[in-house]
């Protein structure tokens, strides 16, 4: 990430790409059927999620729980970022997200469905480079083949309707290729456009240059033809929210539920912030998945931080193992040891505070480590400006007297536990800072799990921290699109509420479409988020 944002200004890819190509023919829609559209973001992450919706989305009907239509497979299929985690390596993208979208759909009859991508953050780390490799060289994946030459793209569809993809690195401006692409578009007045980006860079109101970046494209290039976009989808967000502005039917989504962990909802604003186009007029939330009580109550899970992630441990047993040893609790602290003694002498709560501040070094410990939960404090999206940063000052201290607190509790049951076993010196000391050591990684872990609980749950601060160490495999969520013969686009959002854990290979299924892996039982159980809507 470090080097990505150092250096990805100095060795823009995209400056790079000069293909000829501008965009391919129009997609024609059959006048029986339609056309469907696919946008699945955040994809590849862990293999029950991302093979879940690849395995429905490849299916040729998708049945839904609550709604008596089967929806058709899509002919055309977007990709809205981060389709690789945690890095675009080769292998990454070979075996989270290349090898379970080609099992779920390994070859397909007739006209083969289209496949567009845009990159997200994660797979802009490697600079792109494998980016390019995937997705922009006329490659199959399984039964579906790209066609795209660049790192963004334009799709002509019927009824004066484009989709266009963008590739904003970073959020960080749009550079002079991809420009002079978009201004070559033949856009035409009238012409309805959906406009595919990797984040949601509407949440950040002006002043945010991925904002500006956006509204950019819409008023500089899409407004200046007289062509408009009604309809904006984006992943990043591990989530599905639902946003409209009623003055136009215009329409923003964030659809990030393609495999990656679940994000909260509960901090999602009621409406977005202004935006720079005439009329002003602002956003109103309309839907969310999870809903937004739900996603509350489950912040709280945040607790569980080192039973989900026992690595995460090792940081909390080595900072309390440095203050232990540096405030020499196991001498001054926690009892010395006499000849003759037949028991040692325990410490008490002061003497273990005193202990903490008596040492230099211990105090530089503890200073470094109050300056790093200050640093680390997230500030709630309500509180706005100056405001924000000294809000972190008392979430940082709150954070801090947990450990100071947690510290001195551990200090007292390890003194405990060691004065169990006989013996004076160092070896009282050793036990001493080994049960230190093991105690402060599962109490360390435990104070930082709730930390994240409460500020999530309560200010809705820190949801991407809290909810990416709960490791949430549900609610994955994808959009499927249909562009009727009378070019009417109805938005119908696909909620999974449980991925699958069980699978199979299926050797034996004839139809050369079937996926290779199957569900090993019941199969994945795909619905209606909210009812279709319709974009005229």
């Amino acid at each position: 990430m470090l080097i990505s944002s150092a250096f990805g200004a100095f060795l823009d890819k995209r400056e790079l790409q000069n293909a000829d190509q501008l965009t391919p023919g129009p997609r024609q829609i059959n006048p029986t059927t339609g056309l469907w559209i696919d946008f699945i973001a955040d994809t590849g992450d862990g293999f029950d999620p991302t093979y879940t919706v690849a395995w429905l989305a490849s299916q040729p009907e998708l049945k839904l729980s609550n709604h008596e239509r089967s929806l058709p497979r899509g002919s055309v299929v977007i990709l809205g970022g981060d389709e690789v985690y945690p890095v675009a390596a080769p292998d990454a993208y070979q075996t989270r997200f290349w090898g379970p979208y080609e099992a779920s759909l390994p070859w397909c009859g007739g006209e083969a469905p289209a496949l567009y991508a845009i990159p997200g953050n994660h797979d802009w780390y490697d600079g792109l480079t494998n980016f390019f490799r995937f997705f922009c060289q006329d490659r199959w994946l399984g039964g579906r083949k790209t066609t795209q030459k660049r790192s963004y793209f334009a799709v002509e569809l019927a009824h004066n309707w484009w989709i266009l993809g963008i590739d904003i690195q970073l959020d960080s401006y749009i550079d002079e290729p991809q420009k002079d692409f978009f201004e070559a578009v033949p856009l035409q007045a009238g012409d309805k456009v959906i406009l595919c980006t990797a984040a949601p860079s509407w949440y950040d109101g002006p002043g945010h240059q991925g904002y500006q970046n956006l509204v950019y494209i819409e008023e500089k290039i899409i407004a200046a033809k007289k062509a408009r976009v009604v309809l904006s989808l984006s992943g990043d967000s591990h989530h599905y929210a639902h946003y409209s502005r009623d003055a136009d039917g215009a329409r923003k989504l964030t659809a990030g539920g393609g495999g990656a962990f679940l994000h909260d909802t509960h901090s999602l604003k009621d409406t977005l912030p202004p935006d720079d186009l005439p009329g002003n007029q602002r956003f109103s939330h309309k839907a969310c998945y999870p809903h937004r009580q739900s996603s509350r109550v489950q912040a709280l899970g945040a607790v569980t931080l080192p039973i989900r992630n026992p690595t995460f441990m090792i940081v909390p047993a080595v900072l309390y193992l440095i203050i232990g040893w540096s405030s020499q609790v196991a001498v001054q602290a926690f009892g010395q040891v006499q000849p003759g003694d037949d028991k040692i002498q325990v410490a008490g709560w002061q003497d273990i505070g005193e202990a903490l501040f008596r040492n230099p070094v211990s105090v530089l410990v503890v200073a470094v480590l109050a300056l790093g939960v200050v640093g680390f404090a997230k500030a709630p999206d309500w509180v706005h400006g100056p405001f924000a940063k000294l809000t972190k000052l008392p979430m940082g201290a709150v954070h801090l007297s947990l450990h100071l607190i947690a510290i001195v509790v551990v200090g007292i049951v390890a003194a405990h536990l060691a004065s169990l076993w006989w013996g004076g010196g160092w070896p009282f000391t050793l036990r001493l800072l080994l049960l230190m050591t093991v105690l402060g990684g599962i109490v360390g872990g435990f104070v930082v799990g709730l930390y994240l609980a409460l500020t999530s749950a309560l200010l809705g601060a820190h949801g991407n921290e809290a909810f990416s160490a709960m490791r949430s495999e549900g609610y994955k969520n994808f959009l499927r699109l249909h562009l009727d013969a009378d070019g009417a686009l109805t938005v119908y959002p696909i909620g999974i509420q449980k991925a699958n854990k069980r699978w199979r290979l299926d050797p034996t299924n004839t139809r050369a479409d079937a996926s290779w892996i199957a569900p090993d039982g019941p199969e994945p159980v795909a619905h209606l988020i909210e009812e279709p809507f319709q974009i005229s």
